[in-house]
């Protein structure tokens, strides 16, 4: 999570092996952090299993070497997400996909979260999503 974000809760992180078998234990782990029965839960990972195939798919380094980790914390009246990579810079590529498969994949970010996006520096690649708290009043995104 980002330093200088206000009002934050305390983080819960847990580091993953870069293979694509771990998309189901990132799920879990989402899973196990939040609220049973929430619609915020199944949306969260939905969207987890999403980011963590695209950081594996994505990565130079390619699945099996290295780790990314998942990160929750409420920020704001909102659970923020971060899934971040260790491997180096890369940029997110435009894949050619039949009409059907674009429904999926980041596309579900830009329906379901309230806002998302990606950072990358020489140490990886970070993508984040925010999803409102139930109860919480809906703000306009930054």
């Amino acid at each position: 999570m980002r330093p200088d974000d206000a009002d934050t809760a305390p983080t819960r992180r847990k580091r993953f092996l870069r293979h694509h078998d771990q998309v189901a234990a990132a799920r879990r782990f989402v899973t196990e952090t939040l609220p049973r029965g929430s619609e915020l839960r199944e949306t969260a990972r939905l969207l987890v299993s999403e980011t963590v195939t695209s950081i594996l798919d994505q990565t130079p380094a390619g699945p099996g070497h290295g780790t990314f980790e998942v990160a929750l914390a409420v920020v704001d009246h909102r659970l923020r997400v971060e899934v971040s990579d260790d491997g180096g810079p890369a940029r997110l590529r435009h894949r050619i996909r039949p009409p059907v498969a674009q429904r999926g994949g980041l596309q579900l970010l830009q329906t379901l979260a309230r806002r998302w996006g990606v950072r990358e520096d020489l140490a990886g690649r970070t993508i984040w999503f925010e999803l409102d708290l139930p109860g919480s009043s809906p703000r306009r995104p930054d």
